[in-house]
């Protein structure tokens, strides 16, 4: 009975088999244009398929930040850095997956961004042949992959109607292989012929004779375009973090300052060091003038668009935004960025377009004509906007001339009025308004750190709620300014829309119970901020910046959004109400590295060094990465948004000066380095803010849904 079973569904295959009739299938090579490395594109594609497959198949609402999660467990990442030792290779023989995703991308700068020459046009991608190869604005063609399902045994000769198969570097017409071999084609990309007419129609003739029907293959490429400030630009994480000098033996800086649970202060405690980053160890970004990296919510959007259709579609990416960037210097006007860079390390253009406008790189990107050396004009506004003590009637901006633009934006993805209102004067402004509560501290130390409070508060020029409504006047001005200086490009439009996201900024100062931190427990006043012994949450003016974020500038930014009748995406503001600058996941105790927000500092004992609470670096030796010891920087935890020690062990720059060397560094010197990025998303809040701006590209895009076939070329 079994035996005449088992005969029944072997004759049901074979007559499946034979009755299969062979068909064409395609898949585009690179989708993801903005990194050179297809393997790294790749990555994040197995990784997606993970995520679809723990959800049975199907793309949750979550899937930027699902996939953020599989990218950054180490344990993952050591596996898929097994699959190719030469681009992944480490003395260690791991990858060093606790140093996060991006870090090995970075590394190899294989990314569509030369910060020497300070644009994207100067990559090279999609190179095909011998001296053969594409622009990255404006791609000449795509190579694709064309082949068999079910495949006869046997030569097939494949025809198209223009050159298109690559063979020997040259392009053929006909191309005669086996017929389970991948045929390698170069598809022109011509978006203004119609869409019947782009692409290449290619047939194929098998062995006894037949032709199967021919298939048009077109590849659709979309270009999205990021502008903005930090919390765009991916502030606060880096693509490589600072490795941590394991003895951080610095003798200015013994002094450490742990939580009392007891009496509720900050103790002072004589140490060996804090922690410091080693002289040639230092936080790597894709951008290092704009602290832009590859966790910044516009590329992942940007990404995930380009996952969605990874067969036959493309995504070329222009990532502009700017760490402390406003409407005014930084879109509109010259900026020079968050921290200063060497100009003898520029080339070719690099000087001229160093600390230019945002809009200004986008325009000269997206012109057929050479205009970086072209004189800018004025664009009249129609209301003054200030800038630094200057009143402004009009900008001056490059313009290209009409009808020269190489392509329209497909996209737009903005991020901007933070600053403009102060936002970071504003947070140090709370930071800063009194001492945290001390105990036993000595009372020179007291009068020092007064003075250091007082110091910081000028440097970054804290300013109070008042000053930050007094700006909030002017945001509609500069709102008509940037509308007025976006009119000439040229955007495309969906359903009488521009296709436009502007994005509001997420709810920072909440706990895990959306309170505002320090409200309900004292210690979110002090814990991660404890570096110096000097920073402390002053709960009644955090209240105030609060109010202020949330019923003055969030409807400001809804209705300059709504002005230019853009799309303002704003759902992940809810996602971050339990997960603010201050909020911990408690069940469990003691609370794990990953939750531990206090600063830790080593010592001597038994003369040898130990740290205190916990080692900054131990996941860097543990391959079993124990979430006890897990101090990764992109390890998930409850809160998505980065405090000051986070800087400290992941960050750790001086924007302000010449910085002496990290040997010689102070308790100032430490204060000041770990300032440049608290308060922003981590990279899993940039992972949920793209969640939002995806929902919304994907009604605009009309992208289809991810599934795992496409994804693993099944």
């Amino acid at each position: 009975m079994f035996r005449a079973i088992a005969f029944l569904l072997a004759w049901l295959a074979s007559s499946v088999a034979a009755s299969a009739s062979p068909s064409i299938d395609w898949r585009v090579q690179h989708p993801f244009r903005f990194f050179t490395d297809t393997t790294d594109f790749d990555m994040q594609r197995e990784a997606l398929a993970d995520v679809l497959a723990a959800h049975g198949g199907t793309a949750p609402a979550t899937v930027v930040s699902d996939l953020e999660r599989v990218l950054n467990d180490p344990r993952w990442l050591r596996e898929w850095y097994k699959t190719d030792a030469a681009l992944y290779s480490n003395p260690r023989a791991s990858g060093r997956p606790e140093r996060g995703w991006a870090h090995h991308i970075n590394r190899r700068k294989a990314f569509c961004w030369n910060a020497n020459s300070q644009w994207h046009s100067s990559c090279t991608v999609d190179r095909f042949g011998e001296g053969l190869r594409t622009d990255y604005v404006m791609p000449q063609g795509h190579t694709v992959e064309v082949k068999l399902i079910e495949p006869p045994t046997g030569q097939c000769i494949w025809k198209a109607d223009r050159a298109a198969f690559i063979q020997r570097g040259a392009l053929n017409a006909v191309r005669t292989a086996d017929c389970t071999a991948e045929i390698t084609a170069r598809i022109p990309f011509e978006p203004t012929r119609p869409d019947a007419e782009q692409g290449v129609s290619v047939s194929v003739t098998l062995p006894d004779g037949t032709e199967l029907p021919a298939q048009r293959i077109a590849v659709k490429d979309r270009l999205i375009v990021g502008i903005g400030d930090s919390f765009s630009s991916g502030e606060g994480n880096p693509d490589s973090p600072v490795e941590i000098d394991r003895q951080s033996q610095r003798a200015n800086l013994n002094k450490a300052f742990v939580y009392d649970e007891d009496v509720q202060k900050i103790r002072y405690k004589k140490s060996h060091s804090l922690p410091v980053r080693s002289q040639n160890g230092p936080a790597n970004w894709m951008d290092r003038k704009c602290h832009r990296s590859a966790y910044s919510y516009h590329l992942r959007t940007a990404l995930q668009i380009a996952l969605a259709d990874p067969k036959h579609s493309a995504v070329t990416f222009l990532g502009y935004a700017c760490s402390g960037a406003e409407v005014a210097e930084g879109l509109l006007l010259p900026y020079k960025g968050a921290e200063g860079i060497d100009p003898g390390q520029l080339t070719g253009d690099g000087p001229r377009r160093r600390d230019m406008s945002e809009i200004d790189r986008l325009t000269i990107e997206l012109c057929r004509d050479p205009i970086t050396r072209a004189a800018p004009q004025a664009l009249r506004l129609d209301q003054p906007i200030s800038q630094n003590g200057r009143t402004y009637n009009s900008v001056p901006l490059l313009r290209c001339p009409q009808g020269r633009f190489l392509r329209p934006i497909d996209l737009l993805l903005v991020s901007i009025g933070g600053n403009d209102v102060g936002f970071t004067p504003m947070i140090v402004d709370v930071l800063t308004r009194q001492r945290p509560p001390l105990a036993d501290l000595p009372t020179q130390f007291n009068v020092v750190g007064q003075s250091m409070l007082t110091r910081i508060a000028r440097v970054v020029k804290a300013h109070d709620v008042a000053e930050a409504e007094r700006k909030l006047r002017e945001l509609p001005a500069r709102f008509a300014a940037l509308r007025k200086a976006l009119a000439p490009l040229p955007i495309r439009t969906s359903a009488g829309k521009p296709n436009v996201i502007m994005t509001a900024f997420p709810k920072i100062e909440l706990n895990e119970n959306g309170r505002v931190c320090g409200e309900q427990d004292p210690r979110e006043r002090m814990e991660g901020f404890n570096v110096g012994g000097m920073l402390f949450l002053d709960v009644p003016t955090l209240r105030l910046v609060s109010d202020f974020a949330n019923k003055k500038l969030y409807p400001a930014l809804k209705s300059a959004a709504a002005a230019g009748n853009w799309h303002f995406v704003d759902s992940h503001r809810d996602a971050f109400a339990k997960h603010g600058v201050c909020a911990q996941n408690r069940s469990t105790l003691p609370v794990s590295a990953i939750e531990n927000m206090m600063l830790p500092y080593v010592d001597r004992v038994n003369q040898q060094f130990r740290w205190f609470d916990f080692e900054p670096f131990s996941a860097y030796r543990d391959l079993d990465y124990r979430a006890v010891r897990d101090t990764r920087p992109y390890a998930p935890r409850q809160r998505w948004v980065r405090n000051i020690n986070d800087i400290c062990l992941f960050v750790q720059y001086r924007a302000s000066g010449t910085p002496p060397p990290t040997s010689q560094w102070g308790v100032l010197d430490l204060v000041e380095a770990c300032l440049g990025g608290p308060f922003h998303p981590t990279a899993e809040g940039h992972a949920h803010i793209a969640d939002a701006a995806y929902a919304e590209a994907k009604q605009i895009l009309g992208l289809p849904a991810p599934d795992i076939a496409s994804l693993r070329d099944e």
